[in-house]
């Protein structure tokens, strides 16, 4: 029995419109205050957080400052995209009918708090706990991140589903134990899901409420 959903944010309750391409870009415009562009060659395949976090490493004492200021640029333009969107139309209607069946609900994302409260402003009157990369320093997919909301849920990892529109999200689900349920309202295709065998996979997470 499924006594506790964790869901992931942007592409799962809320339409994703982030340009990860521009984050990227914006953060290295940064990075270059540091280092010369032929010393970040190496991180161009790494994902914006773990770069940032690895660079703070390679820059010892001005590490701090350069990842002040890459997450102070992250969070303005995270929350200036937020502005522009809503949550999905059925979000709240399948969070509340989850809660009325003592379904204890949880929502993990690689974004700010801030982007969230934007989006979501009620968002206490429908879920018990938001982990974002403020939170832990391992996002998704390391499990970390989906271990400490499971602990402020206070539910066992097999009693547990992570619900995401990313391959993040199943891959994090997966090593931290739970469930997992793949959605098609993001930018993941069914075919790269059914690589990494999630226990479901719907068009929307209306369908979650067959489930339960």
């Amino acid at each position: 029995m499924v006594k506790a959903i964790i869901f992931d944010f942007d592409g799962t309750l809320a339409p994703l419109n982030l340009d990860f391409s521009h984050l990227r870009r914006e953060v290295l415009k940064i990075a270059y205050q540091y280092l010369p562009p032929e010393a970040l060659n190496s991180f161009n395949d790494m994902p914006v957080l773990e770069m940032i976090y690895e660079l703070e490493g390679v820059l010892e004492e001005r590490g701090q400052e350069f990842k002040d200021q890459a997450f102070l640029k992250l969070n303005e333009l995270e929350i200036e995209a937020a502005k522009k969107k809503a949550l999905f139309p059925y979000t709240r209607r399948v969070l509340n009918y989850l809660n009325g069946k003592s379904i204890r609900i949880g929502i993990i994302t690689r974004t700010c708090m801030g982007a969230v409260t934007q989006v979501f402003p009620d968002f206490e009157d429908y879920v018990s706990a938001v982990i974002t990369r403020e939170h832990v320093r391992r996002v998704k997919p390391h499990p970390e991140h989906i271990l400490k909301i499971l602990q402020i849920l206070c539910v066992h990892a097999y009693d547990a589903m992570v619900v995401g529109d990313h391959v993040t999200d199943i891959i994090g689900g997966k090593l931290a134990g739970t469930k997992t349920a793949a959605v098609l309202t993001g930018r993941t295709e069914r075919d790269e899901f059914l690589k990494l065998e999630p226990t479901y996979i719907l068009n929307d997470i209306s369908e979650i409420l067959e489930i339960v």
